[in-house]
Formats: structure tokens, C-alpha cells, sequence
């Protein structure tokens, strides 16, 4: 098992289905899933769905998730019209052969829930009053989980981004989001739990997975015992 360092604490790098079987024993709500191996402020496409996909496998429900990018599937959507059942596959649009990940689409049904232009203003603490635009977004509700898709990556920083879709986070008993520590601006005051997720994706924590060329070595992380030889480390 990989850690990683996040100033004064570790977090395991551990199998996605470990971290989903680990939220699902936690006790009250809302439980905040953070994938952070697809994050659109760090390069990520975001139209991962690997964490998705297992979260829904063991059986999660009332669950909100979101920002996907997928402007093919918004057009579907936005074509079917609000209200409409269709079958989707989402995400999966790209690979990246570097670290030997190929996009998988998922195939979801579900109904067509709002449809809006992905315009919001933000009201956390991060960039309070600043107005995001996502592009076209368009809400899949499959009965167990309100997903929102949109035209543009976004990394959730602000509850805006499903407020404005008409789902109310602070009601949902889990909130599935591609982000590693942004998101405590704006969903902090509304969570109970955080769990960190370790999906795929070209912004992943296991730095083993990644092809390193040019680098001096030993260096730390890559190298754990090298922070024995830093000073103050003892």
C-alpha cells in the first residue's frame, strides 16, 4: 500500500473498492467520496468512471455525483428533452496510455432530470461571488443517483454546481465528486464524513503508476527512505 504526504497527515493509496466498503459503514451523512486521480484543476478529463462504477456495484444510494465531462452525452440529453428515460454511456472518452489507462465508457438508464446553460455564482469562502459557467449541463437520475453532466471540466469547489442543477447536496446520504482538497471550501460546512478515493486517471496519488524519466534519483516520494536524510527528520 502507497501513502502519500498531505501536510500534517497520510492518507492510504488503497483499491477503490476498499474506500467504497469503508464509506459504507460510516455512520451519518452526507459521506463525501473524493476521487482524486481525475481532477480537473490538476490536468484531469474527468469522464473517469471507474469510482462510479464500483460505488454503484456495492450498492450506494441517495447519492449525488458530479461534474462528469461529456458534451456528446449532454447532447443526447438536451435532445431527449427533461423528463425523458434514456441509456447513456458515459464518460470514457479518454485514455491515457502513459500510465495504462483505457477509458471505459459506463452505461447507465435513467431519466432526464434539469437541463440548464451550467451558469452559477459561487458562495463559499473560494472565490465568493465569481460566476462559473460549465457549460450546457443536464441532470441523470437513475433512481439511486442525481448525476450531473457537463459540456466543460470542472473541478467542485462550491455546492453551486448541483444547487444550480436542482439537487441539494446536505440532503444526500453520499456526494461523489472528482476532487482532492478544493472542495473543503464549499462542502465542508455539510459533511459528516471524507473519503479519499483513489481512482484512475492522469492525476492519480500512486506514483509507482507513473513513468518517470527525467528525474534525479533518490528523491522523495518516489523514493519513502529518502526523507530519512532530510534534515530535522532524525
Amino acid at each position: 500500500m502507497a501513502w502519500e504526504r498531505r501536510d500534517d497527515f497520510f492518507f492510504a493509496v488503497e483499491p477503490i473498492e476498499d474506500s467504497i466498503a469503508r464509506a459504507k459503514v460510516l455512520e451519518g451523512g452526507p459521506v463525501l467520496l473524493a476521487d482524486h486521480g481525475d481532477i480537473a484543476g490538476s490536468g484531469g478529463s474527468t469522464d473517469v468512471t471507474d469510482v462510479l462504477a464500483e460505488a454503484l456495484r456495492q450498492g450506494l444510494d441517495d447519492m449525488c455525483t458530479g461534474p462528469f465531462w461529456d458534451p456528446a452525452v449532454v447532447a443526447v440529453m438536451v435532445e431527449a428533452g427533461v423528463g425523458a428515460e434514456v441509456t447513456i454511456q458515459l464518460g470514457g472518452k479518454t485514455h491515457f496510455p502513459a500510465i495504462g489507462v483505457e477509458g471505459r465508457p459506463l452505461e447507465l438508464t435513467g431519466r432526464v432530470g434539469r437541463i440548464t446553460d451550467g451558469a452559477f455564482i459561487v458562495s463559499c469562502p473560494m472565490f465568493t461571488g465569481s460566476k462559473v459557467h460549465i457549460g450546457r449541463t443536464a441532470v441523470l437520475d437513475t433512481g439511486t443517483v442525481e448525476i450531473v453532466i457537463a459540456e466543460n471540466c470542472h473541478e467542485p469547489f462550491d455546492t453551486g454546481c448541483f444547487t444550480h442543477a436542482g439537487i441539494d447536496p446536505a440532503k444526500k446520504r453520499y456526494i461523489l465528486i472528482k476532487s482532492r482538497q478544493h472542495f473543503r471550501a464549499g462542502f465542508g460546512p455539510i459533511i459528516k464524513h471524507v473519503v479519499m478515493v483513489s481512482g484512475p486517471g492522469i492525476t492519480i496519488s500512486d506514483y509507482d503508476l507513473l513513468p518517470w524519466k527525467n528525474v534525479r534519483r533518490p528523491i522523495y516520494p518516489l523514493d519513502p527512505d529518502t526523507v530519512s536524510n532530510l534534515p530535522g527528520t532524525g
